[in-house]
């Protein structure tokens, strides 16, 4: 709350530094004006980091959806580079607002893909697995496991680093807190709903060791669904293209006139080139890809460098009120982002 607070101040009163370079993201000026030209290095890279880690997430997740379909090549890497080579060509596009109308398709998926996995459940168990609930341990297993889940919240949940853009998105910038709050809490709730319903369904039959579309049926109906999120992910995927590019452009003194379009092209395809070489190294583990740079990139990003700089601009500005809580903030995201992180990148190696 205080880390959206500082943010929403006027650059002048946030710090007693330059202001930072042109096209610096808001978290970014945060961090210029709390820690300097390193803070803003760390945290423009980490943040491009997360991209790249979403990006390889949605490239291996299309993999899988077009791998248990009857378009698949039997080529792991065919199967790959022809949505991959959708996303770059797509990416390449002037102007890609086009691609935000297709955005309720990826949700008409989920959810039909929902539906599908729990009438497939409810087919082959009916009730029995809720009368058994109290047998049942929805608990993780053991360290790794918990730190799997960890990373899965904190990526799905992660609204930190994006938190000043969907504030400046907003008609009412001020009701930033409520509108996160109330979005969060009904997520929250529609997720304890799935999955636990899920897992509570299939408990008499099934036991999952990765992302619940395992669990559907092969059918005409699935196949719609699979190819109805692989095309939903393809035209996704560029939204996340661009702005990381935007940033590195930024870096590369890449202006946006139309002499330098090409230059622009350039570093679009070649993000998607490293996250599809990176696809191909990284197997078909889509539940410890998305673990891992939840840890490692949501966990520093919402957890250690939020505190880290109120402590610091309040040191700036002589305020002790915060520091205690800040503190232990900080200490107890450092702790959890290094063991999470190390835990599902071990898991991630073996996938």
């Amino acid at each position: 709350h205080r880390f959206s607070i500082i943010g929403s101040m006027p650059f002048s009163q946030i710090g007693s530094r330059p202001p930072p370079p042109n096209g610096t993201t808001t978290y970014g000026s945060v961090a210029w004006y709390a820690s300097g030209p390193k803070g803003l290095m760390a945290t423009e890279f980490l943040i491009i980091l997360l991209f790249f880690g979403i990006l390889i997430s949605y490239e291996v997740a299309m993999q899988g959806f077009i791998n248990d379909t009857p378009l698949t090549t039997g080529s792991r890497r065919v199967d790959l580079l022809i949505p991959s080579a959708i996303v770059a060509l797509l990416s390449c596009a002037p102007d890609i607002g086009f691609l935000s109308k297709f955005s309720g398709l990826g949700l008409l998926a989920v959810g039909l893909s929902f539906i599908v996995i729990s009438w497939q459940g409810f087919e082959d168990n009916g009730f029995s697995g809720f009368r058994n609930t109290l047998e049942l341990n929805l608990w993780p297993e053991s360290v790794s496991a918990a730190s799997s889940w960890f990373g899965v919240v904190v990526f799905g949940y992660g609204v930190v680093p994006f938190v000043f853009n969907i504030r400046d998105s907003m008609a009412n910038p001020q009701q930033v807190g409520l509108a996160l709050q109330i979005g969060l809490v009904l997520v929250y709730v529609g997720y304890i709903m799935m999955s636990n319903g899920i897992r509570v369904l299939f408990s008499p039959s099934h036991v999952f060791d990765g992302d619940v579309l395992q669990a559907m049926p092969n059918n005409w109906i699935s196949l719609i669904v699979r190819l109805l999120m692989t095309f939903a992910v393809s035209l996704s995927a560029p939204l996340i293209v661009v702005p990381c590019a935007e940033l590195i452009e930024g870096k590369l003194a890449i202006d946006k006139t139309q002499k330098s379009f090409h230059k622009r092209i350039v570093v679009r395809v070649g993000i998607c080139i490293i996250c599809t070489v990176f696809s191909m190294f990284l197997g078909s583990g889509f539940v410890h890809i998305v673990s891992f740079f939840g840890c490692f990139c949501v966990g520093l990003l919402g957890f250690v460098l939020p505190p880290l700089f109120c402590i610091q601009l309040s040191n700036q500005k002589g305020i002790d009120s915060g520091l205690l809580c800040d503190a232990g903030v900080l200490v107890l995201g450092v702790i959890t982002t290094v063991i999470t992180s190390s835990l599902t990148f071990r898991e991630l190696m073996k996938a």
